[in-house]
C-alpha cells in the first residue's frame, strides 16, 4: 500500500500502545495539575479525556472491490482491471461550546482514498457538520446545522457503471416547539444539493428544497407524529435530449405522513410510518392528482442481553438515485443480528432485499433500459470488531451484493479490514 497509510496506521498503533488499557485517563507524567518550568505556570491537564474541549479520531482501512467499476458479468472491455484494493486514511475532530445558553458544534473527518491499480481515482474524501443546538424558552428548541461531505458511492448507490464519488452540501434548520398535555409543534427547513463524478449519475444531479410542519403528541413510552412537507427537486445537469425523452428538469414531492414509536418494554421497540405521496412537474402548491401510498415498519428486539436483531421493511417514493428517472419506488427489507461473543468481540450479519423502479417519468424514452428500468439488488454482510484497548479498535467485515437489471447481473464482493482510534 502506500506510505501515507503505513504512517497513519504506526501512529493509530503507537497511540493505541501509549493509551492502551488505561481507560479514560490521561498520563499523569504530561505534567503536574498546577506544574510550572522554569517559572512559567503550565495549564491543569484534564484528568480524563472527556474532558478535553476537543476529540481526535483516526483510522486506517484497507479494502478490496472484486468489481470497482460495477461491470455487468460479461460487459468489461478487455484488458480492465475489475478488481483493485484501496486504502483510506482518516482523521477526525469534534468539538463542542455553550454561549448564552445556546450549544455551538462541530464534528469533522477527512481522508484521502488509495487506489492500488487503478490511481486516476484517489480523491479526497471528507465530511463535516457545524452549527447550534438552539433553545428559545423553555418550550421551543431546534439545531440549524451546515455539512458538507464526499464519498464512494457502492454499487446499491447508484446508476450504471464506472467509480463515482458524491458531494453534498447542505443546510437544514429543524424545531420543536412544546404546546400543552404533550402535544408539540414541528418544523423542518433545508436546502440540499447533491452532485456526482461520474457521468451517468450525474443526470440525477439536483437541488432540493424542503419545508415540513407538523405535529408530535407524546404519551409515556409512545409517539404519535403528522408531518405534512414539500420538497422542489430541480435536476441541474440535465440536456434538452433527456427532457424530449421524458425527463423533468424540475420536480416537487408532496407528502403526508403518520409516525407512530413505541418501547414495548425495556427489550422491544417498534416504529411504523404511512403516508401518501404525490410527484408533480415543476412547483406546485396544489395537490397532485395522483398520490401514491408509503410505508415503514422496523423493529428493535433485544432476544437476549448478548444476542440483538433488527428488522425493517418499507416502499418509498423519492428523488432518484440507482435508475434514472424524475422519481423512484422502492420496497425494501432488511434484517441484522448483532452478537457481543465477550465483551471485547463483537459479531454481526445480516441481508437485505431491494426493487426499485422509475416512477412518474414517461414510458417512451431515449435511455438505454439498463439505466431506465427497474432493477432488483440483493445484500448480505458479516463483520467482526475487536476492542483492542477502551481507546483502539479493529474490524472485519465483508459484504456480498448483487443487482439483476435488464437481464444483466452485476455481483461485487467487498472485504475490509480497519483500525479505529477513538480516545473517549
Amino acid at each position: 500500500m502506500r506510505r501515507s497509510g503505513a504512517f497513519t496506521l504506526a501512529v493509530v498503533l503507537t497511540l493505541g500502545a501509549v493509551t492502551g488499557g488505561r481507560g479514560q485517563e490521561l498520563s499523569s507524567s504530561v505534567t503536574a495539575a498546577n506544574g510550572s518550568l522554569d517559572g512559567l505556570v503550565l495549564p491543569s491537564v484534564p484528568e480524563n479525556w472527556a474532558d478535553l474541549p476537543f476529540k481526535l479520531t483516526a483510522s486506517q482501512t484497507v479494502s478490496y472491490d472484486s468489481n470497482i467499476d460495477s461491470f455487468p458479468v460479461g460487459t468489461a472491455p478487455r484488458g480492465t482491471i475489475v478488481g483493485d484494493f484501496t486504502t483510506t486514511t482518516n482523521v477526525g475532530f469534534s468539538t463542542r461550546a455553550n454561549v448564552s445558553g445556546q450549544q455551538l458544534f462541530l464534528d469533522s473527518t477527512f481522508g484521502v482514498i488509495h487506489y492500488l491499480r487503478q490511481a486516476q481515482f484517489d480523491s479526497t474524501v471528507y465530511s463535516v457538520n457545524a452549527g447550534v443546538d438552539w433553545n428559545v424558552t423553555s418550550r421551543c428548541s431546534g439545531a440549524l446545522t451546515a455539512s458538507l461531505s464526499k464519498s464512494p458511492g457502492q454499487l446499491t448507490e447508484q446508476v450504471g457503471t464506472g467509480v463515482n464519488f458524491t458531494t453534498t452540501t447542505a443546510l437544514n434548520e429543524t424545531g420543536k416547539c412544546a404546546v400543552s398535555n404533550g402535544y408539540s409543534l414541528l418544523f423542518n427547513t433545508g436546502l440540499t444539493t447533491t452532485t456526482n463524478s461520474n457521468a451517468t449519475n450525474a443526470i440525477n444531479n439536483a437541488r432540493t428544497e424542503l419545508i415540513s410542519a407538523g405535529v408530535e403528541y407524546a404519551k409515556g413510552y409512545s409517539t404519535l407524529t403528522a408531518l405534512a412537507s414539500i420538497s422542489d427537486q430541480n435536476f441541474s445537469d440535465r440536456s434538452a435530449a433527456s427532457v424530449a425523452a421524458g425527463l423533468a428538469t424540475e420536480t416537487d414531492f408532496h407528502s403526508f405522513t403518520l409516525n407512530y414509536t413505541r418501547q414495548i418494554g425495556p427489550n422491544i421497540s417498534v416504529a411504523g410510518l404511512i403516508g401518501l405521496v404525490g410527484v408533480t412537474s415543476g412547483f406546485s402548491l396544489g395537490l397532485p392528482k395522483t398520490l401514491l401510498p408509503i410505508y415503514t415498519l422496523s423493529g428493535n428486539w433485544a432476544l437476549t442481553p448478548k444476542l440483538n436483531l433488527n428488522a425493517s421493511a418499507s416502499r418509498t417514493i423519492a428523488p432518484p438515485t440507482t435508475v434514472i428517472a424524475n422519481a423512484q419506488q422502492s420496497y425494501s427489507a432488511n434484517i441484522n443480528l448483532t452478537y457481543q461473543l465477550t465483551p471485547k468481540v463483537g459479531l454481526s450479519a445480516g441481508g437485505s432485499v431491494d426493487y426499485s423502479t422509475s416512477s412518474f417519468t414517461a414510458a417512451e424514452t431515449g435511455i438505454a433500459a439498463f439505466l431506465f428500468s427497474s432493477q432488483n439488488t440483493y445484500s448480505l454482510n458479516t463483520g467482526l470488531n475487536y476492542s483492542i484497548t477502551p481507546f483502539l479498535s479493529a474490524a472485519l467485515n465483508a459484504s456480498y451484493s448483487e443487482r439483476v437489471a435488464n437481464h444483466l447481473i452485476t455481483p461485487q464482493d467487498i472485504v475490509t479490514v480497519s483500525l479505529n482510534y477513538r480516545p473517549y
